[in-house]
């Protein structure tokens, strides 16, 4: 080989792995106790693309192509200083990022004199000028698992893309509104794993989180009454060079129960004991912490005869705010905790005690505005109304018997072999678990996105003759499968 060719082979192929994108790496933690930081944001700010940290802490995202080293990454968290590196930082290899606490302490007098109420009050009131207002499009990935008597049930990944209509002050004017209207979530790509048990309790989770209800529950503010809710101001944090009031509120009437009973607002029931982070200059709200008790009494629905109790429910959700002061969502979690006693038709049925956990990442943001016509391509769908009032219309492709996720899902192998997503602590021994009668690959295979075969399968298993079991008139699927 003469030396002009070598010359030439060698400049091709740093070319291509220059341009190639690189997977990051690494680990977020406290730079004095060694703690992992979970859900860290962490965002490349010129492209608005990044992910945020798992419960251990762990990150991982593949570097988009149109990357240069310049380019500032920031890592950012409640009550942490901000940490800022280039892009060339992340190319190094396994990344040990230390975050410094801040001492920041909110000034006694304020949190004395000052009514907590006001806050929230403020808060609400300045949705319009914090929450991002125009129509977009959010890159999502999706993670579902479920456990019944602690051992490992159940797994769900999905690769999705979600559309807003932005936050609009007259979608609160509007009759009827559920609040997720101008939301929708379609997956394309999905693996899923057998789970072994079907009951009517499955899926709450994913419900919230797999259509994109949980990330609207910060619109719904505007539909929130005050006086439902009793306030604490438990101090204050800062988030980088932002200060936060962390402001605590608990239901303290029935007002957000009866409005939770209304379809399409069950997750305002989480509101019952939150904690909110809110921003002491624009008022917009970085996090969310909600949880929901119920009293230890055993339910039973209404047309299955299917028993048990419920437990709690816990969710998280996140914020970031961008360079203009425009808050968009980041990440969301929901867990859902009950004991099942099985169908009163049953013969001996065994009790068990059942964990879901679902989350959503936005993995990146594209501002521009779709066309009518782009929206119904990219999901498939219908679509009603014009700007701010457009509305994606779900179509009825029932997922696991219970929760429809819209969109053409399908399992694709060669998709998620270059599908770098954010992990769950110890998934690959969960992996190896639900690996144990059948291999995951197979299980992914004979995912079916349209289960209604799954209904007669379990009116025989439980001995059901309710007409619930066979539904009819549902709509046919908008989707050609």
């Amino acid at each position: 080989m003469n030396r002009r060719c070598f010359f030439l082979i060698l400049f091709c192929l740093h070319s291509f792995l220059g341009n190639s994108q690189t997977l990051v790496t690494g680990k977020v933690s406290d730079s004095s106790s060694g703690d992992p930081i979970p859900f860290v944001n962490i965002i490349i700010t010129d492209l608005a693309k990044g992910t945020v940290s798992n419960l251990d802490g762990e990150f991982n995202f593949r570097l988009p192509e149109n990357t240069t080293n310049e380019m500032r990454v920031v890592f950012s968290h409640i009550g942490y200083q901000s940490t800022q590196l280039t892009v060339e930082d992340l190319k190094k290899g396994f990344l040990q990022v230390k975050m410094t606490l801040d001492e920041y302490e909110l000034d006694q007098a304020i949190v004395l004199d000052f009514d907590p109420k006001e806050i929230m009050k403020r808060a609400q009131e300045n949705l319009i000028n914090t929450q991002y207002g125009k129509p977009h499009e959010i890159e999502v990935f999706y993670r579902e698992l479920i456990w019944v008597n602690d051992t490992i049930q159940g797994l769900t990944r999905a690769r999705g893309d979600l559309h807003s209509e932005g936050y609009n002050i007259l979608h609160s004017k509007r009759k009827n509104v559920s609040g997720n209207n101008f939301q929708y979530a379609a997956y394309n790509q999905i693996q899923k794993s057998e789970y072994g048990l079907l009951t009517n309790m499955y899926g709450k989770p994913r419900s919230e989180l797999g259509n994109g209800s949980m990330i609207a529950l910060i619109f719904r503010l505007w539909n929130f009454n005050l006086n439902w809710f009793d306030y604490e101001l438990l101090g204050g944090r800062k988030l980088g060079d932002r200060e936060v009031y962390v402001l605590s509120i608990r239901a303290k009437n029935n007002g957000v129960k009866s409005r939770a009973r209304n379809w399409g607002k069950e997750h305002y029931a989480l509101l019952q004991n939150a904690v909110l982070y809110i921003d002491q200059k624009d008022y917009g709200v970085h996090m969310m912490e909600l949880s929901q008790g119920f009293p230890p009494e055993k339910r039973v629905t209404k047309y299955s005869r299917f028993e048990y109790m419920l437990k709690g429910s816990e969710a998280v959700v996140k914020f970031r705010r961008d360079v203009e002061g425009n808050y968009f969502f980041t990440y969301a979690n929901y867990t859902n905790r009950y004991r099942e006693y099985g169908y009163q038709t049953e013969k001996n049925p065994r009790e068990k005690d059942v964990r879901e956990f679902a989350e959503l990442y936005a993995l990146g943001y594209d501002l521009s505005v779709l066309s009518d016509e782009e929206l119904r391509s990219k999901y498939h769908t219908s679509l009603s109304g014009e700007i701010p009032f457009r509305s994606l219309g779900y179509h009825v492709d029932w997922y696991n018997n219970l929760i429809f996720i819209a969109g053409k899902a399908r399992y694709n192998p060669e998709f998620w072999e270059g599908f770098d997503y954010p992990r769950y602590p110890g998934e690959n021994e969960l992996e190896r678990q639900l690996s144990r009668n059948k291999p995951l690959s197979d299980q992914f295979a004979e995912f079916r996105n349209n289960q209604f075969y799954l209904h007669p399968i379990l009116k025989k298993r439980n001995g059901l003759n309710e007409g619930y079991w066979a539904r009819t008139g549902l709509y046919p699927s908008r989707v050609g499968y």
